[in-house]
């Protein structure tokens, strides 16, 4: 070591004069390309999902384990909520940058909630599904005329499903489905199908899939057999984040396309996750993917259709009273990835 620093300096003074600006500004380059990635890696989103036993926000844990959120620059906190409402007060209180939430959480866009849709999750009611217990002799969906049925809330998505059971089949007075409030979690239907306070219960799909394994009932059939398409699960990035890095959202949304992508061509990797974070059994899991991986959007892209289908929903609900809203405000492809 000691002779090549003697020989370096035995030569022209230029050529050491020039090798320094270089090694100088080699250096400066380092120190940029570093820092531009701390930054990058310095964009830390907080997360929520509405609930934590929803397929559609399964993604979000693939992309985390599989480090495509990393690969963007993004550090994720992952927030599990009791709901859409919860999740929108936390979005509102300045807690949570990104929400994972039902399409129909636009209404609190409407009410000056703090947030904006950016992509949708899925824009089928595939996802949802109407279950029945091990005693029910339903067979089909016009088994559950007149029949009591297990909802989350007043006025949720769940509640509007049995409202629009009704609509969809011209069912009306003592023939009409009865939606009966027993709670968000699934443990609320098993209960209420056994005791038989309720004779069905509107949930995921899976929500059918467990009564199965578990001897205690069936899934009767998917809420996509009487409800056209509709945006049923979208990501909500805050106002605060659109306004001061709106990168950080874009970062997001490729990572999560990048994640369903990742899911689609990974069967074997993506059900042991799905199944821990749900808290579902493997077999579970694997009848959501089969039945529901082909259902998510791929690009995030708004389907009209779906959008029209939850403003008649809106309004149906009596969430809205103006008929002629203009849904196009509560949402934006802006900073979806490029096809």
């Amino acid at each position: 070591m000691q002779e090549r620093r003697a020989a370096f300096v035995r030569e022209d003074p230029m050529v050491y004069v020039m090798s320094r600006r270089a090694a100088l500004a080699a250096l400066a380059g380092s120190w940029v390309a570093w820092s531009a990635a701390e930054a990058r890696a310095a964009n830390k989103l907080r997360v929520g999902k509405a609930v934590a036993e929803n397929w559609g926000n399964v993604p979000l844990d693939i992309g985390m384990q599989f480090g495509l959120f990393e690969k963007q620059g993004l550090e994720i906190e992952e927030l599990i909520f009791a709901g859409g409402a919860k999740l929108a007060q936390a979005v509102t209180a300045g807690a949570v940058d990104i929400a994972l939430s039902g399409g129909p959480d636009m209404v609190y866009v409407a009410k000056g909630a703090p947030e904006i849709a950016v992509g949708t999750i899925a824009d089928t009611a595939a996802f949802m599904g109407i279950s029945v217990g091990s005693q029910s002799t339903a067979r089909g969906i016009d088994d559950l005329k007149g029949k009591k049925i297990g909802v989350t809330s007043a006025g949720s998505t769940t509640y509007w499903l049995v409202d629009q059971l009704n609509r969809a089949k011209g069912w009306t007075g003592a023939d009409m489905a009865i939606p009966v409030v027993i709670g968000g979690s699934p443990s609320a239907g098993f209960a209420g199908l056994k005791t038989g306070e309720i004779d069905a219960d509107v949930g995921g799909t899976s929500t059918g899939y467990q009564l199965e394994e578990q001897n205690a009932g069936r899934l009767l059939l998917d809420c996509s057999e009487y409800v056209p398409s509709i945006e049923l699960y979208v990501i909500f990035a805050s106002t605060a984040l659109v306004q001061q890095n709106p990168g950080a959202v874009r970062d997001f949304l490729k990572g999560w396309y990048d994640s369903v992508a990742f899911m689609k061509s990974h069967k074997a990797e993506s059900v042991p996750i799905a199944a821990k974070v749900m808290g579902y059994t493997p077999r579970v899991a694997e009848r959501m993917y089969d039945t529901l991986m082909a259902k998510f959007s791929t690009d995030g892209r708004f389907n009209p259709q779906a959008i029209e289908a939850l403003r008649a929903s809106f309004i149906d609900m009596k969430s809205l009273d103006a008929p002629s809203i203009d849904m196009s405000k509560f949402y934006t492809t802006a900073y979806l990835p490029k096809s």
